[in-house]
């Protein structure tokens, strides 16, 4: 299976941080046919304009990639986990999509302290590490301990199984370093 290496500060395998749009496309061309994805279908992007810059959105079939531009420049690159079917998607030597959510942060916590946007760790949807400038993004929370919880369980037990999904990760984006003079 094919490695799509995702390095601190740099970019996701050819997409890299500070390319221009179309850079980014042929990035995403080179990579379907490096990885011998499918290519019968046009990649669909779609736009949407944020107050300092846009974000572009690049996905067929195979594959969803996110890219955030300031001044036409990539500053922020992300991939699904769509693309973990045809390639191991790695972060130092993590496979990031096949391995849980809490094990994912164990391992980054040595390289970068770790914000989260909920009140429990464990049941947050987006983690930052700022300072290897990775997020990780997953659309529900969900520990194993919400198995212990019966009100939980009452509540969602039509769809448990499916929520099983969320202990892992759907997105990892890499974000440009932050200049700490600027405010």
């Amino acid at each position: 299976m094919k490695v799509l290496p995702v390095v601190p500060h740099v970019g996701i395998g050819p997409l890299k941080l500070g390319l221009y749009p179309e850079q980014i496309l042929a990035a995403i061309k080179q990579l379907r046919s490096a990885f011998h994805l499918p290519d019968n279908r046009e990649i669909q992007i779609s736009k949407d304009t944020e107050d300092d810059g846009f974000s572009l959105r690049y996905l067929d079939d195979a594959f969803f990639f996110l890219v955030r531009y300031q001044n036409n420049r990539a500053v922020e690159v992300a991939v699904d986990d769509t693309l973990k079917e045809r390639a191991k998607i790695m972060l130092y030597d993590l496979e990031v999509f096949r391995t849980p959510a809490e094990q994912c942060i164990t391992f980054l916590k040595p390289f970068s302290p770790c914000s989260y946007d909920l009140g429990d760790e464990q049941l947050s949807t987006n983690y930052e590490f700022d300072d290897i400038g990775i997020r990780l993004w997953r659309e529900h929370p969900f520990h194993p301990k919400l198995l212990f919880d019966e009100s939980y369980m009452k509540e969602m037990s039509l769809v448990i199984d499916e929520m099983y999904r969320y202990l892992y990760f759907e997105i990892i984006a890499v974000k440009r370093q932050t200049d700490p003079n600027q405010v």
